[in-house]
């Protein structure tokens, strides 16, 4: 019967091949444990929509840290950062999505969120003025008024929906709506009644212009309504 060879390098050689045997197995083994990056982003949008802000943020920074660069991922984590209060962060990564895709109007409304909530109000009044430069949509112009009124500028929030108006030809009821809404916060009745007649005339069966009006003691009907100024 053979003698097994026990000499010391054959000893040495043979713990070397089992120690690489086992490295190797333990690389397998972990590359065949990592979830996909598909599985993470789910994950991670799941958490999201569940207020796991925390679970969420995990997920979307492992996407990020293995494949840099996904517009959608990156927005999802400057929400996410939103959430949690890192608002700096929040402001930085969406100031990236929104370099990658400028064009997508809901990576840019998350963009505003994250410098209202990062308290970076001249940068947001900056970026909403040039989307109305590069745009002029009434939607841009809705936008501006809208972040204005969250800063406390109502005076930019009338500019801008004054242009919304404008730039709408009277055809759309929330620049009216919005304005008298604007007009009732500043006292001024008789310009509220003048832009809920508009709104009234555009939609006569918005429920919100009826409570409005009744609250300043109108009452609509055929005879309320009256062409906006814009057409």
């Amino acid at each position: 019967m053979p003698v097994a060879d026990t000499s010391p390098r054959l000893v040495r050689a043979a713990r070397r091949c089992v120690t690489a045997l086992a490295l190797g197995a333990a690389i397998l083994s972990s590359a065949g444990c990592q979830r996909s990056l598909t599985a993470v982003r789910e994950s991670g949008e799941r958490a999201y929509r569940e207020g796991n802000y925390t679970l969420a943020r995990s997920e979307f920074e492992e996407y990020l840290g293995r494949s840099p660069g996904n517009p959608f991922v990156t927005h999802m984590l400057g929400k996410t950062y939103i959430q949690t209060g890192q608002t700096s962060d929040a402001r930085e990564r969406l100031l990236v999505a929104y370099s990658m895709r400028p064009e997508d109007d809901e990576i840019f409304e998350s963009l505003c969120d994250g410098l209202l909530a990062d308290h970076k109000y001249e940068e947001l009044n900056r970026v909403l003025r040039q989307r109305t430069i590069d745009r002029g949509r009434m939607k841009d112009y809705m936008l501006l008024a809208h972040y204005a009124q969250l800063t406390g500028d109502d005076d930019e929030a009338q500019r801008a929906l004054l242009t919304a108006a404008r730039v709408d030809r009277g055809m759309s009821i929330e620049p009216q709506l919005e304005l008298a809404k604007l007009y009732m916060k500043a006292g001024d009745r008789t310009r509220a009644v003048d832009r809920l007649r508009a709104a009234y005339f555009i939609d006569p069966k918005n429920g919100e212009v009826a409570q409005l009006a009744a609250s300043l003691g109108e009452v609509v009907g055929p005879s309320f309504g009256s062409v906006p100024e814009e057409r």
